[in-house]
């Protein structure tokens, strides 16, 4: 439900904007009047509604009639990574149970891999055109990519639409790997860091690179000396681990599930504080003496240039599925953890985890 501030507030609210931006660059002067407005509009709205004896429900939104006045025909999925990876498993999955639920009649998928998921935003950023009715799958490296300088555009330049779920990291190896823990790979690196390198699913200095920092940080091991190899994704970086281009793999749980399902890899361990209920014979890194706990979000963004009729029929879109027990189901199946963030919720959690990712980068040494 959206945040409501009385009309005598508002301009305190106004006031509070200003001040909790300044030091913060990244928030402008445009965002915090825009903010202003949409709330005091809000206010307006509400007070029009009870006088004329309606009532504004944000659970009971007709999506289905909302989608006929803004010409919402289809939904197009943009998925900056590639098939089998985690964005990719999202949408697929979202997109999956909308059309089950009937909250969709079609949609759409398009996998936009490149500059670590960078080149599917520059693409919404560049081209609002086209992308009138898409939703962009995103996650924490949305964050590192910008905090990084790999690419100059963020989740400002998008409208946050709705976080949907969390998903704990993994690290992995072959099957056939003599490494059988934390501590056997840890040693291992120590030894000879040139012929152990590790994959991951995501650029330098983004999720992936940064969960793998932080197991070498627990387990005292020279950041600088580590390798790191970079792919386009969770399915790309799997296929990589089997052409044994490196050791290990750091990647989200549920894009290595269907490998370890089929025997194919070991999971030395999780990122969450306690044994996944999916995964009941995965050990935590805490529990083998290595304090690393780390959740990784994912959601869905639009183009800046969409309407506010949109904005609002795509976020209680995701409301409505959010809701169902189908989508509880597809949670439980893909070891993903409920996060449900819209609005300024979810603007205060973006910026705050940016904070925090940003401050994690400069302790590990990562620019």
């Amino acid at each position: 439900m959206p945040t409501i501030y009385p009309l005598s507030d508002l301009h305190l609210r106004y006031h509070s904007l200003k001040v909790c931006s300044q030091g913060h660059p990244g928030i402008s002067s445009f965002y915090i009047l825009n903010t202003f407005i949409s709330q005091y509009l809000l206010v307006i709205t509400v007070i029009s509604l009870l006088l004329t004896g309606s009532h504004l429900s944000y659970a009971n939104t007709d999506v289905q009639s909302e989608a006929k006045q803004t010409n919402i025909q289809y939904i197009h999925f943009l998925i900056p990574g590639s098939q089998g990876g985690g964005w990719d498993t999202t949408a697929r999955e979202t997109g999956k149970a909308l059309l089950s639920t009937g909250l969709v009649e079609r949609v759409y998928f398009e996998n936009f891999i490149g500059a670590g998921g960078g080149r599917a935003l520059i693409d919404l950023v560049n081209h609002p055109k086209k992308h009138a009715n898409t939703l962009m799958v995103q996650s924490t490296p949305l964050l590192l990519r910008h905090l990084t300088g790999v690419i100059d555009l963020g989740y400002r330049d998008i409208i946050p639409i709705s976080i949907l779920i969390a998903e704990y990291q993994a690290l992995v190896v072959p099957i056939d790997s003599q490494l059988n823990s934390v501590d056997d790979l840890i040693r291992a690196i120590t030894i000879s860091p040139v012929r152990n390198p590790i994959l991951g699913g995501s650029s330098l200095g983004s999720l992936d690179h940064v969960t793998f920092a932080l197991i070498a940080q627990a387990g005292n091991l020279p950041i600088a000396k580590l390798r790191y190899v970079p792919t386009d994704g969770g399915g790309d970086a799997m296929l990589q681990l089997s052409r044994g281009v490196g050791v290990a793999l750091v990647s989200g749980i549920g894009e290595v599930m269907e490998a370890y399902r089929n025997k194919e890899i070991k999971i030395l361990g999780v990122t969450s504080e306690h044994r996944l209920t999916n995964f009941p014979n995965v050990p935590t890194f805490k529990e083998q003496g290595f304090d690393v706990k780390f959740a990784n979000w994912r959601g869905f963004f639009a183009s800046s240039t969409i309407s506010a009729d949109r904005v609002y029929y795509f976020r209680n879109l995701l409301y409505e599925l959010n809701q169902t027990t189908l989508w509880t189901k597809t949670r439980d199946d893909q070891a993903w953890q409920e996060l449900f963030l819209q609005g300024d919720k979810m603007r205060l959690f973006l910026f705050e985890q940016e904070k925090m990712l940003n401050q994690a980068l400069t302790n590990l040494g990562i620019e």
